[in-house]
């Protein structure tokens, strides 16, 4: 049986990975906002994961650094980049603290990160720093649309705060609002685009199967035991809801580039 982090992270990789032409788009979204002014660029990804970002990029030529600190992601994202590593630099490290040294990469990617860390401005500063005199910072994020997905969430929400827990959502939002606000009052002016909306079917076994591998940031600071006693009860009001676990739903989802240059 694989550990629970590298079951997790092959259950990040295939739930919340983009269809080949929606990352197609994205990679050309994030590689027309360079300036690299001759040089070969160099990017650098925080909390890369397991390289849904950075696979299409590395296909078109980038030299890539993917930071993340959780082994697993990596190990994951190791494999699916195993015939293309010539040009990318797995960093097991914290964003908070990047082993790099200054002015050396022109463009920095955050995709789905500042609002997993309580302490973001380290990790705003250290993009900066790492950031060559007209280097851009990359910051992406999915917003999806389901009732299938907001009702199971909802539920699972109402079972654990039966126990006393209580559950913040909508962090996510928040975050993007503050570190935006942080970008002004250091003089840049970030820039957000649409870069693609697409729909996609999900089955309702691969629903459950998101919340029961808390890949959700709102679920990841429930005590193990009350997340455990909570998915039975939801697994049964699934099945009383909305039937077989293989019935599937439309999703609606749509990926936001906020772009912020220096100098």
């Amino acid at each position: 049986m694989p550990k629970a982090g590298t079951r997790v992270a092959h259950a990040y990789d295939r739930l919340r990975a983009y269809p080949p032409e929606v990352a197609g788009r994205i990679a050309t979204a994030i590689g027309n906002a360079l300036q690299a002014r001759g040089e070969e660029p160099v990017l650098l990804e925080l909390g890369a994961g397991t390289g849904r970002i950075a696979l299409p990029l590395i296909a078109r030529g980038y030299r890539y650094i993917a930071l993340d600190r959780d082994p697993a992601m990596l190990e994951v994202f190791r494999q699916k980049a195993a015939g293309v590593m010539r040009k990318v630099h797995l960093l097991l490290a914290d964003a908070r603290e990047i082993p790099l040294p200054g002015e050396s990469v022109h463009g920095v990617i955050a995709v789905h990160l500042w609002h997993l860390l309580p302490d973001w401005q380290r990790a705003l500063a250290e993009a900066f720093r790492v950031l060559k005199p007209g280097g851009v910072l990359l910051e992406g994020w999915d917003r999806m649309a389901s009732e299938v997905d907001s009702r199971l969430q909802e539920r699972w929400q109402a079972l654990v705060a039966a126990e006393g827990v209580r559950v913040e959502r909508g962090r996510h939002q928040k975050r993007l609002a503050e570190v935006a606000e942080a970008l002004r009052r250091l003089g840049l002016r970030p820039r957000t685009r649409l870069v693609v909306a697409w729909r996609e079917e999900r089955s309702l076994r691969e629903a459950l199967e998101a919340l029961e591998e808390r890949l959700y940031s709102f679920t990841q600071e429930v005590p193990e035991e009350v997340h455990r006693r909570a998915m039975p009860h939801l697994l049964a009001f699934a099945e009383a809801e909305f039937g077989s676990l293989d019935r599937t739903f439309p999703v609606e989802r749509s990926f936001f580039l906020r772009i912020s240059r220096l100098g």
